[in-house]
């Protein structure tokens, strides 16, 4: 029996064409990179936008609730310039959606549900937060490096406005930490082993006196 030709030029019906399809948003050049961390800082901040003032109500020193309520309203700012970045770049000022700041947010959220001692919860907030800086000035230091290197002077000096307001909130926050919240932190840590030792001292004295053994 002749066996049939293969159709398509010979090839195989289950041999498709695989040639990978490029994925949306792939950026080809230094401005393409530039748009593309701009969307994505624009959905960084609104996700921050959400987050801070649930840290502000959680927070027990008033210090630190000014810090984040302070810093929910810069943030409202940091979205504002985005939004005139991507305009000036004649960009869709769309956002484009970060995993990574919402893991970071529910980094946060586990805290605020989680650790009831409200010390202890306002040194696990700080810390939360100071991931939440790092990770955006790493990410607004590169795009107005990008933006410099462009020509985009106006786009840079957005993004240098809000890189400065980043690394001045950290600096607050870890001076805040230092200051007073890391060791009210330890002195609730330090009463509480003391108060776990003094019930672990009755547990044994009353088990003692209950065991019915005289001393020799």
């Amino acid at each position: 029996m002749a066996t049939s030709r293969k159709k398509n030029g010979g090839k195989s019906q289950g041999a498709k064409n695989t040639k990978a399809k490029k994925p949306g948003n792939v950026p080809q050049d230094l401005q393409g990179l530039l748009v593309i961390k701009l969307q994505a800082l624009a959905d960084v901040e609104a996700q921050l936008i959400k987050a801070l003032p649930k840290m502000a109500q959680k927070a027990k020193a008033e210090e630190l609730k000014s810090a984040f309520e302070k810093h929910a309203v810069q943030t409202e700012g940091h979205a504002e310039r985005l939004e005139r970045a991507l305009e000036l770049m004649g960009a869709d000022s769309r956002k484009l959606k970060v995993e990574a700041i919402r893991g970071l947010v529910a980094d946060a959220e586990w805290t605020l549900k989680t650790v009831k001692d409200a010390a202890v919860r306002d040194a696990a907030m700080i810390a939360a937060a100071q991931y939440v800086e790092h990770y955006e000035m790493a990410g607004y230091g590169s795009a107005a490096e990008w933006a410099g290197l462009l020509g985009r002077q106006e786009v840079a000096e957005l993004l240098g406005q809000t890189l400065e307001e980043e690394k001045q909130t950290d600096a607050e926050l870890n001076d805040l930490a230092r200051a007073r919240v890391n060791e009210e932190a330890m002195s609730e840590a330090e009463s509480g082993l003391r108060r776990e030792g003094e019930a672990r001292h009755a547990a044994g004295g009353e088990s003692n006196e209950g065991s019915g053994e005289e001393m020799p």
